[in-house]
């Protein structure tokens, strides 16, 4: 007598799903925002900017580091798990610039560490701030992590080598997403570091950095004033998407994105001097 599966019996039993990859996300790009402007200098020993830092509260910088991550991982694995956490900024008191980057990340690795649920986790991706030493597109020497850049006394100088500079000034950006060239701008940035670590071994796979800044301007007779809150949530707008875009980047350049998809394997690790954007 042939037999059959009852009514709504599965006929062979269901193959188990993949395990969805864990991924978790750190933040550690602390709580402080520059300010730099440049300001007209007599001398070339005096610095022609000026600079000052202010403390964002309630982990806001953070928590738009972890977005980005967030983000740009649900693209690269929209099945994936994240873990999603926010760790202080190392204190770079006293720290040169050449041994910033080391410091930041062997503190957080430390705190890593004592994680033993990191060894359930498939990958580590930390955002941290990036140091630049040099002028980069018009804008200021000597920028880490996030800022706005205000440029007043915009001059032939303001461009970069490759592109002369006409009597309107630079490219920018208006409020309403058009390019003009303007003689003055300020210039939202983010100088940040991505890391891919091996949750087991802890070891660095990847390495990415991004140095991302906008130009915004307005016509002569449209001018953009911050004491006003429309100009101040204008640019708090368009600072949060920069961050955001800068993280997001940076992990879609790195390993975690090689050749279109997410390979969790053996560790391969590779030395962060080598990393190219």
């Amino acid at each position: 007598m042939a037999t059959g599966p009852a009514y709504g019996q599965a006929a062979t039993e269901p193959a188990d799903p993949v395990k969805p990859r864990i991924y978790a996300l750190v933040a550690a790009v602390g709580e402080q925002f520059s300010f730099v402007s440049e300001v007209q200098s007599i001398g070339s020993h005096l610095s022609p900017y000026r600079r000052r830092t202010v403390e964002v509260p309630n982990n806001i910088l953070n928590r738009l580091a972890l977005h980005g991550l967030d983000m740009a991982i649900a693209n690269i694995d929209p099945d994936s798990r994240r873990i999603y956490m926010a760790l202080p900024a190392a204190q770079m008191a006293g720290i040169s610039p050449s041994e910033r980057e080391d410091v930041a990340i062997s503190t957080i690795m430390a705190e890593l560490e004592k994680m033993p649920q990191r060894l359930e986790w498939d990958r580590i991706v930390i955002a941290t701030p990036a140091y630049r030493a040099l002028e980069l597109n018009g804008l200021a020497s000597k920028l880490q992590g996030f800022g706005l850049f205000s440029q007043p006394l915009c001059q032939g100088r303001c461009g970069d080598d490759l592109h002369s500079l006409g009597q309107d000034g630079v490219d920018a950006v208006t409020s309403e997403d058009k390019t003009i060239r303007a003689r003055t701008y300020i210039a939202p940035f983010s100088y940040i570091e991505v890391w891919v670590l091996d949750p087991k071994s802890m070891a660095i796979l990847d390495k990415r950095q991004g140095f991302d800044g906008q130009k915004l301007g307005e016509p002569r007779y449209k001018s953009l004033d911050l004491s006003q809150s429309v100009g101040q949530k204008y640019v708090a707008g368009r600072i949060s998407s920069l961050i955001e875009l800068s993280v997001g980047e940076a992990v879609m350049h790195s390993e975690l994105n090689r050749r279109g998809k997410v390979e969790i394997g053996e560790p391969k690790v590779v030395n962060p001097d080598d990393a190219k954007k």
